[in-house]
């Protein structure tokens, strides 16, 4: 099965897919079915993740860099979700700039100059629909906001989902209360 896997992983990695970087597996050809060559296969066949493996997946490195800057208690809580979660998702934005915000707030996306992404305390995610690419149908973020606010309760860290606003209903939006963490 490892030779197997390792031909697996040499096609996925001549395709353009990171696989890590594992010991003295440099190109992350290490014949281990793991988590980054799940999410390739993933990426490739386009087969929902639920069905490549029980549960959980991992992070990209796209993903990783995009959590660079927010709060370590909402990291926290992002990193348990995609352990407990069949439903696959990318992480869109993190920590922003002035100068996006303004952006955002120019282009109807936002409309506070006042954004917890300012300060780290929030992080947009999206559900990835079975083509593996970002979906804007919320029928897949009320999939996703139980098993967000669930992995926010084990790691004891209260979150608020713009999807429960009352007004500009803001599906992919999770944000640290201000009352728990003030900027």
């Amino acid at each position: 099965m490892s030779q197997q896997v390792k031909d697996i992983q040499r096609g996925l990695v001549l395709r353009g897919h990171d696989l890590g970087r594992t010991g003295a597996a440099r190109d992350g050809i290490d014949g281990d079915l793991g988590a980054l060559t799940l999410q390739a296969l993933h990426d490739e066949l386009g087969v929902p993740l639920a069905e490549t493996a029980p549960i959980g997946f991992a992070l990209s490195r796209r993903d990783e860099d995009r959590l660079t800057g927010v709060h370590s208690d909402l990291v926290r809580v992002v990193r348990r979700l995609t352990r407990d979660t069949p439903l696959p998702f990318a992480v869109i934005e993190g920590l922003r700039t002035l100068a996006r915000q303004k952006q955002l707030v120019a282009s109807g996306a936002s409309r506070t100059m006042n954004s917890r992404h300012l300060t780290g305390h929030a992080v947009d995610l999206a559900p990835l629909g079975p083509d593996g690419k970002i979906s804007w149908n919320w029928p897949l973020y009320h999939r996703l906001a139980p098993a967000m606010k669930a992995a926010a309760a084990k790691e004891g860290v209260a979150v608020e989902w713009g999807g429960d606003w009352r007004s500009f209903k803001d599906g992919p939006h999770w944000q640290l209360p201000w009352k728990d963490y003030p900027a």
